[in-house]
Parts: structure tokens; C-alpha cells; sequence
């Protein structure tokens, strides 16, 4: 009897302790006394951040209860090294191993991004900066990170006209080289789509992301891709001068809405008014359909076209027929592409 009354005695203790510890882990794992109304706590985690930081830091905005309780969870949890770092929305009233799982699942606020066709490197980077994302002179810098450029066999100084235009959602602790990355992998995974995964060598790809970056601010309807890519083919074997008003565009930075006389003359080797041949670089970012035009061109002997101001162009095949279009719309006092 006294010896089951030991043993009562010992199960008694041990639940008594078991119960302590259970209540003491749930009442450290529970929210620390909020607001009734629950609000979102930006919390922020550095790259390189320990476990200890990371647990003071949500002790410090009184996120959880016990700076200790946290470590040891996550230490029993084996993810005391897997935390994520980024910028996190917390929402207040969450358990501490309900903090934990989000943190080590790496739930970071993201942002949706979305780079229409035919934006170049610097109005990406702008856009890059209005949304707080990154530094536009960061993200230009990594445009001509030589590192990256090699990584993905570009042949240029710079990604322009390899980023590709897309809508994208990202980490907002992501820097301007992975922001790059991302967009280069993306080309060449719609490149890789359009050409049935057919590798095009240098001086192949150089030519079609070039043609297609004018392609993409020549045309305005996408019937006319292919044929405008035909025309700076055509224009090309031929060894006549491009004359694309979109490359003096791009010297000049800015898009206007009608080029004078003088603006031709501006001297840059993107000029194709003044350089025979292809411009040193792609001139913007195309899309899916430029790029399609680019290794598709039209089979037409067209070598000129003029703006007809409805997003449309008129296409000639001789100079006559060509002076002809352009007396035809010369009202609107617009220059076109013209021969020597």
C-alpha cells in the first residue's frame, strides 16, 4: 500500500510539473496584450542577423513575450539558422511560434512590378526608385555588372534590351543585381520559347535583340512587326543607312513627339541617320512580339516607311514611291525613314 501510495505520489508531482510547463509555454508562445484593433508591425530582419538579434528586436517592439522562450523554441525547432531575411508585416496578436514559422518560411512583403514593352534601362531604374525598391543609379550599375553580363553570354557593355518586359512580383529586400537576374532569366526564358530552343550564336542574337529593340518603338500595331523588321533587313543587306527616328530618340533620352531636321544630326554612333549598320546596343526592352518579328521577318521587298499618325505606317518599295508617302503626309510635318 505504501508503496502504491509512493507511486500515486510521484504521478501527482510529475503531471503537477508537466501541467507547470505546459501552462508556461503557452502563456510565453501567446501575444503579448495588444490594441483590440490588430495592426500589421513592419519588422525587419538583416542579412546576417542572429537568432539572438532577431528575438530582441521582437521582444524590443513587444511582438512576443520572452526574448529567451523565442531562442529556445527555435533552437528545439532546429531553425535557429534558418531565419529569412527581408521586411515582414507582423500582425499583432500572432503567437511567438506562429512568428517563428513566418520567419523561417521567409513570408516577406513583396511587391508587384510590372515593366511594359519597350522601357529602357533608365525608365526602369526610375520606375525602380519611385516605388522605393531600389536606387535607380544601383540598378543601373548592375545593368553593366561585367559579372552578369558574362554569366548569361550578353554581348553588349549593358543588359539593355535583355531585361524583359513583364509583371513581376518581388522581394522588397531583393538588391539591384538579383532584381537584374530576374529579368535577364526571364528573356532568355521567352527567347528560348520563340526560338524552340534553338541556340542563336553571338552575332545572331546581337542582330535579333537589336532589330527587335527598334521594332518595339517603331510599331505601334502588331501586324506591322514583322513587316518594320523586314525593312531594316532589307535596308541592312543593302548597306543603306537604317535612319530609325527611334535611335535619335534614344541619344536624346527623351521620346518627341516630332524630330527636327537638326536632331538628325546629333552625333552618336546610335545615330543610324549618320552610321551605316546596326547601333552599337539594343535601344529598349522588347517584348514577346518584337522579338518574335525579329527572327521572323516578313517576306516583302519593302525598304522605307513613313508614319501615317494612326499608328499605322505606309511601306514603299523604291525612294519615288516613298517621296511620294511622305508628300502625303506632310501635313503633319513628321519625318520618317528615308533613304540617303
Amino acid at each position: 500500500m505504501k508503496r502504491l501510495k509512493n507511486v500515486l505520489f510521484g504521478l501527482v508531482a510529475l503531471m503537477s510539473v508537466l501541467i507547470i510547463v505546459l501552462g508556461g509555454y503557452f502563456y510565453l508562445d501567446s501575444p503579448p496584450k495588444h490594441p483590440l484593433i490588430k495592426e500589421k508591425v513592419k519588422f525587419i530582419v538583416n542579412k546576417g542577423d542572429s537568432l539572438k538579434i532577431v528575438a530582441r528586436k521582437l521582444k524590443n517592439q513587444n511582438l512576443i513575450k520572452s526574448y529567451k522562450f523565442f531562442v529556445f523554441i527555435a533552437k528545439i525547432s532546429r531553425v535557429s539558422t534558418g531565419i529569412k531575411s527581408g521586411e515582414y508585416l507582423i500582425r499583432e496578436g500572432l503567437k511567438a511560434s506562429e512568428i517563428l514559422k513566418m520567419l523561417s518560411e521567409g513570408e516577406v512583403v513583396t511587391v508587384r512590378i510590372t515593366v511594359p514593352e519597350g522601357f529602357t534601362v533608365m525608365q526602369i531604374a526610375n520606375m525602380l526608385e519611385s516605388k522605393g525598391i531600389v536606387n535607380k543609379i544601383d540598378f543601373i550599375n548592375a545593368t553593366k555588372n561585367e559579372e552578369i553580363l558574362k554569366k548569361y553570354g550578353i554581348p553588349f557593355s549593358s543588359a539593355e534590351g535583355f531585361l524583359f518586359p513583364d509583371t513581376y512580383i518581388i522581394s522588397k529586400d531583393l538588391n539591384a543585381n538579383q532584381i537584374v537576374e530576374i529579368m535577364i532569366k526571364r528573356f532568355f526564358e521567352e527567347l528560348n520559347k520563340l526560338t524552340n530552343n534553338k541556340p542563336l550564336n553571338r552575332d545572331e542574337l546581337k542582330k535579333v535583340i537589336i532589330i527587335a529593340s527598334l521594332v518595339e518603338k517603331e510599331a505601334k500595331k502588331d501586324d506591322e512587326r514583322s513587316i518594320i523588321a523586314a525593312v531594316f533587313y532589307n535596308r541592312l543587306k543593302m548597306g543603306k543607312r537604317l535612319q530609325s527616328c527611334a535611335t535619335v530618340q534614344y541619344v536624346l533620352g527623351k521620346a518627341k513627339e516630332r524630330l527636327l531636321y537638326r536632331d538628325l544630326k546629333v552625333k552618336s554612333p546610335y545615330n543610324t541617320y549618320l552610321h551605316k549598320g546596326l547601333p552599337p546596343g539594343p535601344i529598349s526592352n522588347p517584348g514577346s512580339k518584337s522579338l518574335w518579328a525579329a527572327i521572323h521577318p516578313a517576306n516583302v521587298g519593302y525598304l522605307y516607311f513613313v508614319s501615317k499618325h494612326d499608328g499605322s505606317h505606309y511601306f514603299s518599295k523604291t525612294y519615288s514611291e516613298h517621296l511620294k508617302a511622305i508628300k502625303m503626309y506632310r501635313n503633319y510635318n513628321k519625318i520618317g525613314v528615308q533613304s540617303n
